[in-house]
């Protein structure tokens, strides 16, 4: 499993509109065959910070997972939203990164 963690800042104004964006996005991704999970969150501090934990089963389902049609609706609507640049990581099983390592 691969797991991608997409930390968002949004302009206050389009929250609600980002919500329902991403949760359309989420459900249409969520039916893809190599999604593991795909979780939403709103920091409960501060309601302009989001948060996607995306669970995918390879390197392979995330670049298709970009080239969907939800996807592109997704990045092209919201994209305009941001305060700033989406702050985003990858993360691999320790295990594997100690078998590549042998």
């Amino acid at each position: 499993m691969i797991v991608k963690s997409v930390t968002l800042y949004l302009k206050t104004e389009y929250i609600k509109e980002f919500i329902e964006a991403t949760k359309e996005n989420q459900n249409n991704s969520l039916k893809e065959k190599g999604i593991i999970c795909f979780d939403f969150f709103q920091c409960k501090d501060d309601p302009t910070k989001f948060l996607l934990y995306e669970g995918y089963k390879s390197e392979e389902d995330i670049n298709e997972h970009v080239k969907t049609e939800h996807f592109k609706k997704w990045i092209n609507t919201v994209e305009q939203w941001f305060l700033s640049p989406r702050d985003k990581a990858t993360y691999i099983p320790v295990s594997q990164i100690e078998e590549d390592l042998r």
